[in-house]
């Protein structure tokens, strides 16, 4: 998804959720306290169970048992660090609200990339239709054993997008903290919740189709989020963040040119490293003398 747009978007979204004041000044600042804002980009990688994923169009309906795929990290260090190219490896993006003291409610989205294994031999069941380069033709049952799957035969993909747009709420506690607060050590957890948001490479009987983000929703998803973050002088963190959950995609787009589909659900992990800078929201009440809660 277009980088700029993803930006404002979330500022819109969260722009109206503050009120400036002129009459605030804060007794101490600290990465957990209410009016908060933290802002984050990162990396992650993935791993996906297993699952059963049917195909199907006018010219063909089917299910490939227990199907495996992986992620997809970009191999060049260069991919991770030149501005042009931010957006092309497995990436986070996330903006958050402190609510109420070590509460917080954000949202975002991860950008991860989900590919079929290839050289894969799986158990088939219904109709492959008639095909004219394929050595997928007819109709399968499980009871037919494995087949050998070829990649120019049948390869499914989403390396431009399986994106999970979540809103999370999020609990932080510090474990450990400086006497001057320079430096604090965060436990975090949460859940998420939101749609996926697809793009999608599908190979079949020779040819090769791409999906367009216009067909847009493909299904949602529900996670769960823990993590360590590390504070420095209440401004700049990094954060160890590790993901789990559950996606569905009952009606995934594979072709532009026809109705064809993918309809499958998985369970996912994922792993992140993230840099962010966090921002102190002023509000209506002065608060000099209030006290300190962190």
């Amino acid at each position: 998804m277009n980088f700029k747009l993803t930006i404002a978007v979330l500022i819109i979204i969260f722009g109206n959720q503050f009120s400036f004041g002129q009459n605030y000044s804060f007794k101490k600042k600290f990465g957990t306290q209410k009016n908060t804002v933290y802002f984050y980009w990162g990396y992650n990688r993935g791993i996906y169970s297993k699952s059963d994923v049917r195909f199907y169009s006018p010219e063909f309906d089917f299910t490939a048992h227990d199907l495996s795929a992986s992620d997809r990290p970009a191999r060049n260090f260069s991919t991770y660090v030149d501005p042009s190219t931010l957006t092309v490896p497995q990436f986070n993006i996330r903006l958050g609200w402190y609510y109420k003291h070590r509460w917080d409610i954000s949202i975002g989205y991860d950008h991860m990339k989900y590919v079929m294994d290839k050289n894969q031999s799986l158990y088939l069941d219904g109709d492959a239709g008639n095909t004219s380069t394929s050595q997928l033709n007819g109709t399968y049952k499980t009871t037919d054993g494995l087949i050998p799957i070829r990649y120019e035969d049948l390869h499914y993909e989403n390396t431009n997008g399986l994106n999970y747009v979540s809103v999370q709420l999020n609990n932080t506690v510090p474990l450990y903290k400086t006497k001057r607060r320079k430096f604090a050590v965060q436990r975090r957890v949460g859940v998420g919740l939101g749609p996926v948001i697809t793009q999608t490479d599908f190979n079949w009987d020779g040819e090769e189709y791409h999906s367009l983000y216009k067909q847009f929703f493909s299904g949602y998803g529900i996670s769960l989020h823990t993590g360590l973050r590390f504070d420095f002088f209440n401004h700049f963190f990094f954060q160890s963040n590790w993901s789990g959950g559950f996606i569905h995609l009952p009606k995934n787009p594979i072709a532009t040119s026809q109705s064809a589909y993918a309809q499958h659900k998985f369970v996912y992990g994922q792993w992140e490293l993230l840099g962010g800078f966090l921002f102190y929201i002023k509000t209506k009440n002065g608060c000099d003398s209030c006290p300190d809660w962190n």
